[in-house]
């Protein structure tokens, strides 16, 4: 099967081309002028950007928080990725108790397996260290499983790391080729806040039990120890200027990458303070002085834009005491906004915007997921995930969750349309529907060893 896309402009190489792309299949085939080319399919692209399949980097897919199981398992999750040009998720897989991290791993693959309308990638989170638990995570790390989340809080969860288990995650699985990606609120300064102190009813008291320098005074000592053990590090959800501000000079001494998310370039913690201002509450917190966070990504602050998509139900969500903000379900939905909100980013110039999304949207997370050699950008030999985008459609309202939620970003709107979207090399939405016969298209991406 040969599909000639013609008239479009290509981002390939972070560079926007006027050329025709030819798929062959389920892969990209060539850039250039066809002329005499007699295809199966020819598409007319013209007014069109074509763009590689964008990554989420960041999500929570089918699983449980606290006391609550996520909104959005692999069908309805994917399903609203795959509508917004998001042709591979990235979720996680946390090492439960009683089990080993392969099962937990096995776990989550087998939820995946024939419910996905997009691929997935996975990171992992080991809980136990044991002897056998150490082995398998040196199993996993060579058998290409690259990517491996911790936090510096969350004690009750079971996810807390402390220096010296930081220390020795960074001292093993950094040779293995691990690339490290961080929660970064340092336990120490929450535990500073005094609870008491906080009118715990309202939820704008979020905020303040974790305050903002928690995260910068984490990232100072996460890309010390990146320096001191020379391990590729990524911080992922930076919320607020210091921290964005430091890691951009750590680039300079430490392999050192980090993402933000769009609930915290465009709202802010005036969110919080609405009757209903619970329903905003995700960690880190919505934070102030947003124009300067703006500023500092549209000069390339962030590597990579991601949603950390964590969906409640809206019954869910509504669900707590209204005596301690503590319990409220902690986590907002996004994955149906990204690509709008971040050509949000760029409008003023949509040819820089269409650049843009195809590195942080597509080229970066690719390579820090390690799937370069598959995903992230259009040129020959690569999977054929593709959108064609339209700056210039209807003006509608952003859904960033097709499950029962409360909508992130109520009042928001966006031109962007996604015309079309393929994954390998086949149609899978035209016009923010699925196609006939396109449903659970997607695959369990095993890593490259």
């Amino acid at each position: 099967m040969r599909t000639l896309i013609r008239n479009g402009r290509v981002v390939t190489g972070g560079r926007l081309e006027a050329v025709d792309l030819l798929i062959e299949d389920s892969k990209f085939a060539a850039l250039g002028q066809f002329r005499d080319l007699q295809p199966d399919r020819e598409i007319d692209a013209a007014g069109l950007f074509v763009l590689p399949g964008f990554l989420d980097f960041h999500t929570h897919i089918a699983d449980r928080i606290g006391r609550f199981e996520l909104a959005d398992g692999y069908p309805s999750g994917t399903e609203v990725a795959v509508l917004n040009g998001i042709t591979t998720v990235c979720t996680f897989v946390t090492q439960g108790q009683a089990e080993s991290l392969p099962d937990a791993l096995r776990r989550a693959q087998a939820k995946a397996a024939g419910s996905c309308h997009v691929d997935v990638l996975w990171h992992l989170t080991p809980t136990a260290y044991e002897a056998e638990d150490l082995a398998d995570q040196r199993t996993l790390l060579e058998a290409g499983f690259r990517t491996w989340k911790f936090y510096t809080t969350y004690r009750a969860a079971g996810l807390y790391c402390d220096t010296a288990r930081l220390e020795d995650n960074f001292r093993r699985l950094g040779p293995l080729g691990a690339r490290i990606l961080m929660h970064c609120e340092d336990d120490g300064c929450l535990c500073g806040v005094d609870p008491a102190s906080l009118d715990l009813a309202r939820a704008s008291s979020h905020a303040l039990l974790r305050p903002g320098i928690a995260e910068s005074h984490s990232v100072e000592d996460l890309v010390a120890l990146a320096s001191r053990f020379t391990v590729p590090l990524h911080i992922v959800h930076v919320s607020t200027v210091e921290a964005a501000e430091r890691l951009m000079e750590a680039r300079s001494r430490a392999d050192v990458t980090c993402e933000t998310c769009p609930q915290y370039l465009w709202l802010d913690e005036g969110w919080l303070g609405r009757e209903d201002g619970h329903r905003w509450i995700c960690s880190p917190p919505l934070r102030g002085r947003r124009d300067t966070f703006r500023a500092l990504a549209r000069s390339g602050a962030f590597d990579v834009l991601a949603t950390d998509h964590c969906a409640f139900r809206a019954v869910d969500k509504d669900a707590w005491d209204r005596q301690d903000v503590r319990t409220v379900a902690n986590g907002l939905a996004g994955i149906g906004a990204l690509p709008q909100l971040a050509w949000k980013l760029w409008a003023d110039s949509p040819e820089r915007a269409a650049v843009e999304l195809a590195l942080r949207l597509s080229r970066n997370p690719a390579r820090l997921a390690g799937v370069e050699n598959r995903k992230g950008d259009i040129r020959p030999g690569l999977d054929a995930d593709l959108v064609l985008l339209d700056p210039a459609g209807p003006d509608r309202p952003l859904r960033s969750s097709l499950s029962d939620c409360h909508e992130t970003y109520p009042g928001f709107s966006s031109t962007l349309s996604l015309r079309e979207v393929f994954l390998r090399g086949e149609t899978v939405s035209r016009d923010g529907v699925l196609v006939p016969g396109g449903a659970f298209r997607g695959r369990s991406l095993q890593p490259s060893a």
